[in-house]
């Protein structure tokens, strides 16, 4: 979970944002921000839309879809494509430039930081002409034992 104060900092940065594209800032969008700063994992839209109704905030697919779009593009959300069509989001302060181990059987995602991943990612910036800003990396990989595996739930 983001702390009280990282998410008044980020609700400042989203203001600033909205203001300078010339959004509207509601309400809502700021309860959307809100609710994210309480999941402390990857969440889909639709994830985000059945935990904020159930915790009876009167909010709609449409503005949720809209606003993650937003935090994204001003950089307070990261944005994952994983496995399948839905798209996944994390808040960008929680564990900056780590990577994904996602099991392709169980549907796991293990976040992990390797400082050698930092390496590569230098060398092939200053090669080819770049500076490195941020990365993402995806593994997909199988549990070692897939038939055993706590998290799988498929039959």
């Amino acid at each position: 979970m983001a702390s009280t104060q990282d998410i008044e900092t980020l609700k400042i940065q989203f203001a600033d944002f909205l203001k300078r594209k010339k959004y509207r800032s509601t309400q809502e969008r700021y309860n959307v921000l809100d609710r994210i700063g309480e999941i402390d994992r990857h969440f889909s839209a639709d994830e985000l839309y059945l935990y904020m109704n159930g915790k009876s905030d009167r909010i709609s697919r449409a503005t949720i879809y809209s606003t993650l779009d937003l935090l994204t593009q001003c950089g307070i959300l990261m944005k994952h494509r994983f496995q399948g069509d839905s798209a996944h989001f994390e808040l960008a302060i929680r564990m900056p430039d780590h990577d994904h181990l996602i099991c392709v059987e169980c549907g796991r995602i293990v976040e992990f930081r390797e400082e050698g991943i930092d390496s590569v990612r230098n060398v092939v910036c200053n090669r080819l002409g770049f500076r490195p800003v941020t990365h993402s990396l995806q593994i997909f990989a199988v549990c070692h034992d897939p038939l055993t595996c706590e998290h799988n739930t498929q039959d």
